[in-house]
């Protein structure tokens, strides 16, 4: 896989005179020689996906994104519909297990009470009520357990996406970062004569 392009001006290699003009070449195609992107969400986009995409598009600026780069943003978009949803769908589990564990812990207290009645029927009764919200305890906590999975690798993907895209601090800045004095290379003869 071929890494990332950096701007010549961010370039730290000696470049030939060829490679120079080939990487400004490469930066105007990127900034002004493609269409822009559509500025209205693509229609196969849906609900939180298409809002994002709208919120993006206004939020631009002067970043490079043409309608090349449209797929990724795209791509973006849905990643962070999935990560809304995923947010969403987590947190009625965790409102559903707390509830569950509520119960568990008056079922246990009823347990106790008829462990302490001594009663043989209300004992079994009690015991199926506490292994019932144990179970449901259990298969909420293994249900959170995979939201919280798909909510890591939404988030990691639009990470990826959005460092791609321009979309974070980190990349603008690299983007937008001025060449710094580079120190000049001396030979052996030149610095000691």
């Amino acid at each position: 896989m071929a890494r990332k392009q950096k701007l010549l001006s961010q370039s730290k290699g000696n470049l030939t005179v060829l490679q120079q003009e080939a990487k400004y070449k490469a930066e105007i195609l990127a900034k002004d020689g493609l269409p822009n992107l559509q500025k209205t969400a693509p229609h196969h986009l849906t609900g939180v996906a298409k809002q994002e995409y709208k919120r993006i598009i206004q939020s631009l600026g002067e970043l490079p994104l043409r309608n090349l780069d449209r797929a990724e943003l795209e791509n973006y978009c849905t990643w962070y519909s999935i990560y809304k949803s995923v947010s969403k769908s987590l947190q009625k589990v965790d409102d559903q297990l707390a509830k569950t564990e509520q119960t568990l812990a008056v079922v246990e207290d009823e347990l106790q009470q008829a462990e302490a009645i001594g009663s043989p029927e209300i004992i079994k009764s009690a015991a199926i009520k506490v292994d019932g919200a144990e179970s449901a305890c259990d298969q909420l906590e293994s249900k959170r357990d995979r939201e919280i999975s798909r909510l890591d690798k939404a988030t990691k993907n639009i990470k990826g996406l959005a460092s791609d895209l321009g979309l974070n601090v980190n990349s603008r800045m690299q983007m937008n970062m001025p060449k710094g004095e580079e120190k000049e290379h001396h030979s052996l003869k030149g610095m000691f004569g």
